[in-house]
């Protein structure tokens, strides 16, 4: 079988709430038959430290990715990239990182609004207590303005806010459309993340529905499984390919030294 779809979402134990040897997610992936995955961690500017590598495992991290391209050499490709927290406060050690890893692509996740971890089941009372429309209007305020930060590649999860279940009521293409208008206007692709499915959300990240206004806009996609478990990797990809292809999309998004590279997307998975 294969998947040509790239893994570009994979976390390590690093992070202190994965499990599972690096070497365990990439077997995984040459089982599932991918020609290309990247490790995307959290790097250490998260507000809760305990949630991130540390600035001391970060070149630990580095040159384990490296070992594993050389290790696996010809039999699949894999990217070194990560996950970063785009926190303003924080701008200039977020540009340190950057400069001196030599990073293939940046994730630009958002997981803080207020410094409330809205995607954390034990925090989801807050849902409750607040305002949908005020949350919704925050949060994708919050996506726009990191976008605009000129950080990163890649934008993660982008409506990762639904993750508990909670939606407000009415027409979310505003929020949508206004959202794909500044990824187009900046440049930027983003991840069909598709660790939704498996949470309370049930859909992936975005919807079908905002996935179909980021194609016309015609902003470019790629993929990633959110893994956190070695079985995780590649998860829902067949779901994957099918929305990209109904919403439209021909290509997919790889990254090298952080540039971007279209692939074409098969008509079918095989």
């Amino acid at each position: 079988m294969r998947i040509d779809l790239p893994d570009y979402h994979i976390h390590t134990t690093l992070c202190n709430h994965a499990s599972g040897t690096m070497e365990e997610y990439v077997e995984q992936a040459l089982r599932l038959g991918l020609e290309e995955i990247g490790f995307s961690d959290h790097m250490p500017v998260m507000p809760e430290p305990h949630l991130c590598m540390s600035y001391g495992d970060l070149p630990r991290y580095i040159d384990r990715v490296h070992e594993l391209q050389d290790r696996y050499s010809g039999r699949i490709t894999i990217r070194l990239g990560c996950e970063m927290d785009i926190v303003e406060s924080r701008t200039d050690e977020i540009e340190e990182i950057i400069r001196t890893s030599g990073f293939d692509y940046v994730i630009g996740s958002i997981h803080y609004l207020e410094g409330w971890p809205f995607d954390q089941e034990k925090y989801k009372n807050v849902f409750e207590e607040k305002d949908m429309k005020y949350i919704y209007d925050l949060f994708f305020e919050t996506v726009i303005r990191a976008a605009r930060s000129g950080l990163y590649d890649i934008t993660g999860h982008v409506d990762n806010i639904k993750r508990m279940g909670y939606r407000p009521d009415g027409d979310m293409t505003p929020y949508y459309e206004r959202t794909a208008a500044v990824l187009g206007e900046l440049g930027l692709a983003f991840e069909l993340n598709t660790g939704g499915y498996d949470a309370a959300a049930e859909e992936a990240y975005p919807s079908l529905e905002f996935l179909r206004i980021l194609r016309r806009h015609e902003i470019p996609v790629t993929v990633g499984s959110d893994a956190h478990l070695p079985e995780q990797v590649g998860r829902h990809f067949t779901q994957a390919g099918e929305i990209l292809r109904e919403a439209g999309y021909t290509e997919t998004a790889y990254f090298q030294e952080r540039k971007r590279i279209m692939k074409p997307l098969s008509p079918d998975l095989r």
